[in-house]
């Protein structure tokens, strides 16, 4: 038969040392730094050339009239008048015409002139915007270069980045508490966690409560990597296996009395323990130092008839005079252990021991079978000869708290790493969790969902209550007009006399006045509020519907510190790109707002993938 190649198994990837829970996703694009130069500008044009072409523009036929006006004008009162004043004299008339058409010439090439400089002005401008382009083009390929060298060096530093980082629990962490999940998310775990507890603290012993033989994936990766195992299912392989094998009288009495009284609420009647366990360490003083449970249950036998015992055993016993109806019940209860360790199987301790309670047992020996697995695995934690890295327990929700928590302090004496599944997280599970770090997975109840969101705990931040916008305007325009008048005309009419006689005289006066005003007055008014309030407000860190929601792969790990991070627990991560098996200390990420990103693909990539961080 050949052995599997482990290079060519991805499972035999996940038995590196370093414990993990799972991996965290790290969006590598948001480390990303910004290539902070700006782009470059263009220059500004020339504004004198702007002016020159407006004024160019603006007095272009004013120019044009003038030139024109002075030249032939010019050229026409001096050949008039040279004309005349020269027509005796030939030469100086020449001259004079000369003049003549030299001033008509000036004066069209001026008008010309003044006609064609807006066009010569924008040219100037276009060939000025040809120069300034060219320069910006050569500046802009050269910024456009730096820029992609640094998007192209961003992109290999980022690439070198892995985007999966190992999820572990804090240093000096008591114990691992799986709260919630599904059989998948349990067996994934199984296999991640176990891979790694495995390659680091060595040889664990694994318990399986729940009936539903979990840890296949972890034993076919422990063999895979040349790791010995062992399966024990009980009760098929109860004569293969004694679970008191080792243990002390008082240990063996301690163990049955507390299965027997397990599912009584407050332990059952005190005095009734106490009888029962006077009677078990009595028998068990007479069978010591060879104690089965096959010649425990012949000792309660040999009550009503049976034989089964050396007869100074049997006499010793008879001293005893027990009730009979205590030796019955006490017998009823461990009947179905009778055949435990009748075959032992001798075999050397294993890298990977598993104990798997099958579930379609009777509950009471189901309930018996597990106080007694919990009572070896405290024995094997307190005298093994070959120590215990790790001790993991599914379906803890079984057990007692105060075992548990015998059973947690017993580990964290010992260094022992203790990881506990529970299936609920009901009242009791509460009493127990805590003690170290507790992974949360898919809580499908909701009481149990809002008790874990409880377990979290909340946190106060502040939101906003209250957005209030106002706008408002006035406007008042008022015209007056006030005209007015008046008139006055009066006159008198009269005779006088005179050393000449009588002369009649008339006198007449007038005046008018007139006034007239106009006012006008205008009055704008705008006014705009926007107003906003917030409040303090003390919600919870995650939220239950968050519990409720997660990914059968995914668990919300609450650590020390009120730290509370967003794990994947899915083995097939592993074979991804990027993904470290370390925990990783995260580069700060840059702070430059998107206003000096220098182009889009500088932007940061703001994708997540699974669940988001509560």
């Amino acid at each position: 038969m050949t052995s599997p190649d482990p290079a060519s198994n991805p499972l035999s990837k996940l038995a590196t040392a370093g414990e993990r829970l799972g991996w965290i996703f790290n969006d590598r694009n948001l480390f990303r730094r910004a290539f902070d130069e700006p782009p470059p500008r263009r220059a500004p044009l020339d504004p004198e050339l702007r002016e020159r072409l407006t004024r160019a523009e603006r007095g272009r036929v004013r120019r044009i009239l003038i030139a024109l006006g002075g030249g032939v004008g010019l050229a026409v009162l001096i050949g008039c008048c040279g004309g005349i004043l020269t027509r005796d004299n030939d030469g100086a008339r020449a001259l004079v015409l000369f003049m003549t058409g030299l001033l008509f010439l000036a004066g069209t090439a001026g008008a010309i002139l003044a006609g064609i400089w807006p066009a010569i002005t924008r040219k100037s401008i276009a060939e000025a915007e040809e120069k300034a382009q060219a320069a910006y083009a050569v500046e802009h390929s050269s910024w456009d270069s730096r820029r992609q060298w640094h998007d192209q060096q961003e992109q290999n530093r980022v690439d070198e980045m892995p985007e999966w980082s190992a999820a572990t629990p804090s240093p000096g962490t008591r114990r691992i508490d799986i709260v919630g999940g599904t059989t998948y998310g349990w067996e994934a775990v199984l296999t991640v966690l176990g891979g790694s507890l495995l390659a680091t603290r060595g040889r664990m012993v694994l318990a399986d409560f729940t009936g539903e033989a979990l840890p296949g994936e972890l034993v076919r990766l422990a063999e895979t990597t040349g790791r010995s195992v062992r399966e024990v299912v009980l009760p098929a392989q109860l004569a293969e296996f004694d679970l008191v094998a080792g243990l002390e009288p008082a240990e063996l009495v301690d163990g049955l009395v507390e299965a027997m009284y397990g599912d009584v609420p407050g332990g059952g009647n005190r005095a009734e323990r106490s009888q029962d366990a006077l009677l078990l360490n009595q028998i068990a003083a007479v069978l010591a130092p060879s104690l089965t449970m096959g010649r425990l249950l012949a000792a309660l036998r040999s009550y009503y008839g049976h034989v089964g015992l050396a007869p100074g055993e049997n006499e010793r016993l008879a001293a005893l005079r027990p009730d009979e109806a205590r030796v019955r019940r006490i017998e009823a209860f461990l009947q179905p252990l009778e055949s435990m360790g009748s075959t032992p199987a001798t075999t050397a301790p294993a890298d990977l021991t598993c104990l798997i309670a099958e579930g379609g047992t009777g509950r009471a020996q189901h309930e018996l079978l597990k106080d007694l697995m919990v009572q070896w695995l405290s024995h094997q934690v307190r005298h093994e000869s070959a120590p215990i890295g790790s001790l993991l327990l599914l379906g803890a929700d079984e057990i007692d708290h105060r075992a548990l928590e015998r059973l947690s302090t017993l580990c964290e004496r010992r260094g022992i790493r203790l990881v506990l599944f529970f299936q609920h997280l009901r009242a009791e599970t509460l009493q127990t969790i805590g003690g170290g770090e507790v992974a949360l997975m898919r809580l499908g109840n909701h009481q149990e969902a809002a008790q874990a969101a409880e377990f979290v705990g909340r946190g106060h931040k502040f939101v906003l209550s209250r957005l209030t916008r106002s706008l408002g305007g006035e406007e008042t325009h008022t015209v007056a007009d006030m005209e007015g008048g008046s008139e006055t005309k009066g006159g008198t009419k009269g005779e006088r006399a005179s050393r000449h006689g009588l002369r009649r005289y008339t006198s007449t006066n007038w005046s008018k006045t007139r006034n007239w005003s106009q006012t006008e007055s205008t009055a704008n008014g705008t006014n705009w509020s926007n107003a906003k309030s917030e409040e303090r407000v003390y919600e919870y860190v995650v939220e239950p519907r968050a519990l409720q929601d997660l990914p059968e792969y995914a668990m919300v790990l609450v650590k020390s510190g009120s730290v509370v991070q967003a794990v994947e627990v899915d083995p097939a991560i592993v074979t991804l790109p990027r993904v470290s098996m370390d925990p990783l200390d995260a580069p700060a990420r840059p702070q430059l707002p998107p206003a000096q990103w220098g182009t889009i693909s500088d932007a940061p990539d703001r994708s997540t993938r699974g669940l988001s961080a509560p």
